[in-house]
């Protein structure tokens, strides 16, 4: 299928399971219909279902991964935007939860979110998987989002905003790194391997992991770049948000850090980087849906 294909493909069984799972008969419901159905980019379930057409894996798998996947993405998107921590009015070009509903049923509906994404994967995969597989799969969800991963990041984020910069970058850019690691790539991490974990071969999956640990890594670190660089050069409509936020509030930022031209420099050659993996014996065939990906980031740095 071509990346267009796919996405509709996707968006179409995201909202089958939007109407199973919750269905608008309340406000908290509606709350999360809003914010999960909102057009997105929905990169990190589109990884997903790339790297398990590249391995050829089981699609049903991939595409109840990347529902659970977008379910924590946008619980901490709901969460991100309220007062007390990114404080935003906006996201994915509409108003953010808290703006739309209350801050309590924001709240609540990111909550939903949070605790219907592990309880979905194991009420659908058992279907064609294992059992010992599909708990897999939630664990490595759970682990990616807690408060080891995903969670840490944002705390993280929180505690360096508005900090000075130290005299050398050195200690700046190794924090930076690690929250970047953390409150994105953790989640890019589990969407890659979630392809992969859709092959039923255990040790085809012990082989490949480090290889799609390593691409993964790389990719969630180069597209968290390019969103501190749009963060300060692009416009609403493009962004969907809010532009500027960061360097309003003081955030420890690859911008901060190296300046416009220099985290353009750190974007390009991490991409480049990607696509020498993608080129490489271990990952020369069958690619094409994942290099739709570094095309695509591609054609976002300004």
């Amino acid at each position: 299928m071509t990346p267009e294909e796919t996405l509709k493909q996707f968006e179409t069984f995201l909202q089958l399971k939007v109407d199973e799972y919750f269905p608008p008969i309340n406000d908290l419901n509606k709350a999360v219909r809003y914010s999960l159905l909102a057009p997105g980019k929905r990169i990190r379930p589109f990884l997903s279902l790339a790297f398990c057409d590249y391995f050829q894996g089981n699609m049903e798998m991939a595409m109840r991964c990347g529902v659970a996947i977008e379910m924590i993405h946008c619980y901490s998107l709901i969460h991100d935007d309220l007062p007390a921590m990114d404080n935003d009015d906006f996201r994915r070009g509409q108003p953010s939860c808290h703006k739309q509903f209350s801050e309590s049923t924001a709240i609540l509906a990111g909550d939903a979110l949070l605790t219907m994404a592990p309880l979905f994967l194991l009420k659908e995969l058992p279907r064609f998987c294992s059992t010992e597989r599909a708990i897999e799969l939630t664990e490595l969800l759970l682990t990616s989002s807690g408060h080891e991963g995903m969670i840490r990041g944002q705390l993280l984020d929180i505690e360096h905003e508005a900090k000075s910069l130290e005299a050398s970058s050195e200690l700046d850019l190794e924090t930076l790194k690690n929250i970047h690691a953390l409150k994105t790539g953790e989640l890019f991490n589990y969407s890659c391997l979630a392809g992969l974990y859709s092959h039923s071969d255990d040790q085809l999956i012990k082989l490949k992991k480090e290889l799609i640990l390593d691409f993964s890594t790389k990719l969630g670190l180069s597209f968290q770049i390019i969103d501190d660089i749009l963060d300060e050069t692009a416009s609403f409509e493009n962004l969907g948000k809010t532009p500027g936020k960061d360097k309003e509030s003081g955030k420890l930022t690859y911008v901060k850090i190296f300046g416009l031209i220099g985290a353009k420099k750190e974007a390009h050659t991490l991409l480049d980087e990607l696509e020498k993996i993608l080129l490489s014996d271990s990952m020369k065939n069958n690619a094409d849906l994942i290099k739709t990906v570094l095309t695509d980031l591609r054609k976002k740095l300004p």
